[in-house]
This record gives C-alpha cells, structure tokens and sequence, in this order.
C-alpha cells in the first residue's frame, strides 16, 4: 500500500470550516438554553437548516445518507417508553425500588445510582432520566433527605442528582439499547459490514457498565464525603 493510500484529505476546507462554526454556534445555544428557553430539537434542526442552506449540499444526497433503519428504531422506542410513563409504569417501578430506602438519605443515594444504571440500560437513558426528574424533585422535599442534602448541610446540589446523572450515563452502556449514542454507533458498524448484535453487546457492554458504575459510587460518594 502506498503512503498516499493511508493519507485521508480534506477535500472541502470551506465546508468543514462551516460546519465547524455552525457546529460551536448549536453547542453555545446548548449551553444557553435556559436563557434562551429554546427547545433542544429547535436548536439542532435550526443548526442543520443553516448548514444545509451555506452549503449547498444536494437536499436528495443528504436524504440518501440517512440512516433511517436507526431513525425508526429511536420512534418505536420513545413510543414504547412514552406509552410505559404514561401508564405509569417507570414511576412505579422507581417508587417501589425508593420505597426500600424507608427516606434514609445515603441508602436513597445508592438505591437512586444503581437504580438508574440497571433501568438506563433496558430503557434508554434520556426518556428514563427525564422521568425521573419529578421523582428526584419530590425526594429532595423530604424532611429526612433535606436536612442531610439541603443547602443549609453544605451542597450547592442534591447529591441525589448526581446519583441519577452517574446511573443514567453509565447504564446507559449497558446494552444496545440504553443510549442513543449506541444504537448510532451499531447503525453505522452494520453499515459499514460489522454487525453487532444485542447478545453481543451486552456480553461485553454489561459486565463493563456493572465495573464502571462500582468504581463511580466509590468515586462519587469519596468526593461528596471529603469535598463537602
């Protein structure tokens, strides 16, 4: 093989400064959304609308680029999801596994961690967390839990969010399904001619996410002891 076979060129240095400067205006905006109040979805379509037009890349080409296999699979599952919180099924499921604690607040700290972690990785991690949200928000009222978490005990935050925030993120590696970003990246392997299936996944994905979400509660809960 030649060295000029293992060098990958940029053959368009405008485009990918465009896309560069859309892509630091949509992260900025990300950044700024509670200013903004400016729905997730606006901001990210509004990023490519404007990529689209600047760059006048044929609407059809892009069209054809889609991975639209992944797209589907993201609609039948928020569709499953959105049915199950709607039933109320999520709400009781977290409720039930809180309910064990009895309102005690480390043991409602851990609970909360591995909770997320285990139903992050059968259910994905954003539709799971944002579910969860009103459920945090009422544990944090709790008598018990405010005098130990409340800001008059030192937090700047409930320590509870970062236990949601630490299960969600790395259960979300748990299976194929747990995260966006790992059915994207299993959409465009099988594009590409690897296919990785969901056993496959969680043989190796599992296991993994059970060793990371240990060391990041010894983690987590070393640095709210010491730094706090």
């Amino acid at each position: 093989m030649s060295r000029n076979e293992n060098v990958m060129l940029i053959r368009h240095k405008g485009l990918l400064l465009k896309s560069l400067i859309v892509l630091v205006g949509v992260v900025i905006l990300f950044s700024l959304q509670t200013i903004t109040h400016l729905e997730v979805s606006i901001i990210a379509i509004g990023g490519a609308a404007v990529l689209l037009i600047i760059s006048r890349v044929s609407l059809e080409k892009i069209l054809h680029e889609v991975d639209w296999a992944t797209l589907l699979f993201f609609i039948g599952l928020f569709v499953i999801v959105g049915v199950a919180e709607h039933a109320g099924l999520i709400t009781i499921l977290a409720n039930m596994a809180i309910d064990i604690t009895g309102g005690e607040p480390w043991l409602t700290f851990f609970i909360l961690i591995w909770l997320s972690g285990i139903a992050s990785a059968f259910i994905d991690n954003i539709p799971f967390t944002t579910t969860m949200i009103p459920l945090v928000l009422s544990l944090n009222t709790d008598p018990t839990i405010a005098a130990t978490f409340g800001s008059d005990s030192g937090y700047q935050f409930s320590p509870l969010w970062w236990a949601l925030a630490l299960g969600a993120d790395l259960g979300g590696n748990g299976t194929l399904i747990g995260s966006s970003a790992g059915v994207v990246a299993a959409g465009l392997s099988q594009k590409f001619g690897h296919y990785i299936s969901f056993t496959r996944w969680i043989r190796i994905g599992f296991p993994f996410m059970i060793i990371t979400l240990a060391i990041g509660t010894i983690v987590l809960y070393g640095l709210l002891l010491f730094v706090y």
